[in-house]
């Protein structure tokens, strides 16, 4: 039993070295000296950033319907297609639509025929007075006030010459309260038709089908020229066809426009960045249909709460997309540059060595080796950031650490 706890005790000290390396040392008991190339600790500024996923989707996104109800006599675009704002879209056909115009119209000829006028005007303009009807009935009743006060200033006028003059001022005054009475009653119902004429119009346009101009047109107008939009819709889905009938209630969609000129992408960021995201940051946009190409991208939106489940917040990224290279519902990688940091130490990436999850350098001090852990940072092909108690332009070792152990008398490669 003596022997075999010996010999497992040799096998136990024969794999003490790094990564259960065999470590023999010398005759007096010294550790043996290992040749290795070295390295200085560097500093670099180096660019932070935050990575996140998430789909991409239009700048404005917007399904639309006809208002009315018919069939459609045109469909004039297709998947695709490429539409201005206020493009004709589709046709619907307006033979009952212009039945019910003419109808509305000759309702409203028919008021203005009782009231002796030949157009109506805004309510805001009009005057109770310019009804024919009122204006005789006014001219009636200045006529009986002035044949009353000569009666009256006669001093040899009889009774009853004063009464019938009174009688016709009283009759003068309540035919004129009764023509501004029917007046005011032909002209509410004038006004009715006006408004059924104007609702028919309505309908009678909403049977053509058009693109909807988005709340930036006017912005864009107004500092550009008018009439100019840099902004165009994409047909992402056409939904119906030439001779199908369509419904406004409920309503029957018709196309799905997507203006893809230019995207947005939200992402979902952990809420420990909350403090280095900020309005304004460049980002890097990659998506998997173009390897190696890099789609610049800008923070435009921060969302003002974190989600409360997931602990993230979103910011939204808007994408230059002339081309229209990328698709509103794609997956994009974004990577957010947040901040430059002026002096962050790197070292090669071969000095480092990682061993049951623990990542250490062997800083070489008097010839010797000594192992000092590390947090690993930032990566590039060459390089690693290195966080941990270590002095900037500290040597290192970049080879020959499955013979190295803290102590070891090094030597360096000619």
């Amino acid at each position: 039993m003596k022997r075999l706890l010996a010999a497992v005790g040799l096998v136990v000290l024969a794999g003490c070295g790094p990564h259960g390396s065999t470590q023999t040392t010398g005759p007096s008991g010294e550790l043996p000296t290992v040749t290795i190339t070295t390295a200085p600790v560097t500093v670099r500024p180096l660019q932070r950033s935050v990575d996140a996923v998430g789909t991409l989707s239009g700048y404005e996104e917007t399904t639309v319907a006809p208002k009315v109800s018919g069939r459609v006599l045109a469909a004039f675009y297709d998947l695709g297609d490429v539409v201005l704002p206020g493009t004709v879209l589709l046709e619907i056909d307006p033979t009952d639509f212009l039945k019910d115009m003419d109808r509305a119209r000759r309702a409203l000829d028919l008021e203005l025929a009782r009231l002796d006028l030949t157009e109506l005007q805004s309510k805001s303009q009009f005057k109770i007075e310019d009804v024919p009807a009122v204006r005789k009935a006014q001219y009636a009743l200045e006529n009986a006030q002035k044949e009353y006060d000569r009666v009256t200033r006669l001093g040899g006028a009889s009774g009853r010459e004063r009464d019938a003059a009174a009688t016709d001022l009283r009759l003068a005054q309540a035919t004129k309260s009764l023509a501004l009475s029917e007046a005011n009653a032909g002209l509410t119902s004038a006004w009715l038709r006006k408004d059924e004429l104007d609702q028919a119009g309505l309908r009678l346009d909403d049977c053509t089908l058009r693109a909807p101009f988005p709340s930036l047109c006017a912005a864009w107008a107004a500092v550009v020229t008018p009439g100019f939009t840099p902004f165009r819709y994409s047909v992402a889905r056409k939904l119906v066809s030439e001779g199908e009938m369509v419904q406004s209630q409920p309503k029957t969609d018709a196309y799905q426009l997507v203006i893809d000129r230019v995207l947005k992408l939200p992402v979902g960021v952990p809420e420990k960045f909350v403090g280095e995201v900020r309005l304004g940051q460049p980002v890097e946009v990659r998506v998997d249909a173009f390897p190696g190409r890099v789609f610049p991208g800008v923070v435009y939106r921060i969302s003002a709460t974190v989600d409360p489940v997931n602990r993230t917040f979103y910011p939204v990224v808007a994408i230059m997309n002339l081309d229209r290279e990328l698709k509103a519902g794609g997956f994009a990688r974004a990577s957010i540059r947040t901040r430059v940091d002026p002096a962050v130490k790197t070292v090669p990436t071969a000095a480092v060595v990682t061993f049951a999850g623990v990542n250490k350098v062997f800083v070489i001090e008097n010839d010797k080796a000594r192992a000092v852990e590390v947090k690993l940072g930032t990566r590039d092909r060459d390089w690693v950031e290195v966080i941990g108690e270590l002095q900037t332009g500290a040597t290192i070792a970049t080879s020959g650490h499955s013979q190295l152990v803290d102590g070891s008398p090094v030597k360096l490669r000619e």
